[in-house]
Formats: structure tokens, sequence, C-alpha cells
């Protein structure tokens, strides 16, 4: 694979006639909330990005240049530069189409909610606040359809309503909130990774205030003598 970046006045020529390294990266990354933690199936993108690496001196390169790659003297990919760090060139991002991942919930355990009372806007009005934690297990499968193998990074991001408990495989990195997972998969094959997360699940409820509440009236019986 070859690629091309045209130069302009400022940029040393001299940079672009040795040969540099060209790394692709394809990650994917999973950020859960409260209302899509508990789906049956979430569809997430792969995000490929191509990167031109080469040693000694610096190069600045201004930012939507073109580039374009070749593979058997032909060109196959256009992209545009998005920016530069060092003697690093990194392209725009895309979607890599050939990447499919399915994420799948596998097993949920609701925890015991938790009831507190929050003011509402009418007087005579309270909010209900229903909070659980659930233990949730979701497992993200990813194929590759290409005809390389290829590395995918996963990266869990950790927030305030989904934490990570553990993982199989576990991660490779791990730099909170996030946890990296790196996985070389084979041309036509699928690799799974499983993920044992705690959602915190809250609801609301609006309701009228007890004292508000009309008493029920007890119905009277009475008996007829005759």
């Amino acid at each position: 694979m070859k690629a091309n970046v045209p130069t302009r006045k400022k940029i040393k020529l001299e940079w672009f006639k040795s040969k540099c390294e060209i790394n692709i990266e394809r990650k994917i990354e999973l950020e859960y909330t409260s209302s899509n933690i508990l789906l049956n199936e979430i569809k997430w993108n792969t995000v490929v990005k191509y990167m031109l690496t080469k040693e000694g001196e610096s190069i600045d390169i201004p930012s939507k240049s073109p580039m374009t790659f070749y593979k058997n003297g032909l060109p196959f990919l256009f992209l545009s530069t998005a920016n530069n760090i060092g003697n690093k060139i990194i392209s725009e991002a895309l979607i890599d189409e050939d990447i499919v991942i399915n994420d799948d919930i596998v097993q949920i355990k609701e925890g015991k909610a938790e009831i507190t009372f929050e003011d509402a806007i009418d007087p005579k009005e309270q909010i209900e606040v229903r909070t659980r934690y659930d233990a949730i297990t979701r497992k993200i499968n990813v194929e590759n359809k290409l005809d390389t193998e290829i590395e995918v990074i996963i990266v869990f991001k950790q927030t305030k309503e989904v934490t990570f408990v553990k993982a199989d495989p576990k991660p490779s990195e791990i730099e909170e909130p996030n946890y990296k997972f790196k996985i070389a998969i084979p041309s036509g094959q699928s690799k799974k990774t499983a993920l044992d997360l705690q959602g915190k699940i809250v609801s609301r409820v609006t309701k009228i205030r007890p004292e508000f509440l009309r008493p029920i009236e007890k119905s009277s019986k009475f008996n007829k003598i005759q």
C-alpha cells in the first residue's frame, strides 16, 4: 500500500520522498446510558483512521489536505487529512462497513429499588424517585469481513450511570474512565467480548401528596327490623 499527500509551497518536498509507515486504527467506542443499557440489541460503528508516520523532522500539514492511497499501483481510497502530530499525519475518520458489531444483552439482575421523594412544582404534589442498581451482562461480537487480519480497539467509557465490574477477556489497558480492549480478528472470523456492568436505573413518578388525598368513604349497612 502506498499513500500520497500533495505538497504545498511551505512544506519541504524531502519529507515526502522517503518511505512512511502506514498504520490503520479501527476503534469501537461503547458508551452506555440508563436509557440504552437495558436494550436487547445496540448498534455501534467501527471508526477507521489512516496514519502516516516517519522518522526525522516533523512536518506541518494543513487540515483537509487531500490524501490518496494506492494498492497494486492503483488508487483505491481518497481521503482528507484531519491533523498532524509531530511526524505523524492522521486522516479524517470514516465508518468501516466491513466490520460488523452486534451488542446483545445476556442477563439482567434487577436490584432492590430505593424510594425517595422530591418536591414538585405544584405544592400539592411530590415526585417519587425509585433508584435501583442492576447487574447487567452484555456480549459484543465483532465480525471481520475483510480479506486480511485486523486489530480492533474496543473502548468502554464508564459513566455515572453505567460502571465497569469485569470483562472477558480482561481489558488490555485501563485509564479511567476508559477501558480498552485490543483484539486481533482473522479474516472472515469474529471475536466476542463479554462485559459485566452495573447500571443505575432511576424512574420518577409525580403523585399527589398523601395529606391532599380524599379519604375513602366507608359504606354503611343498615339492617331492617321487621
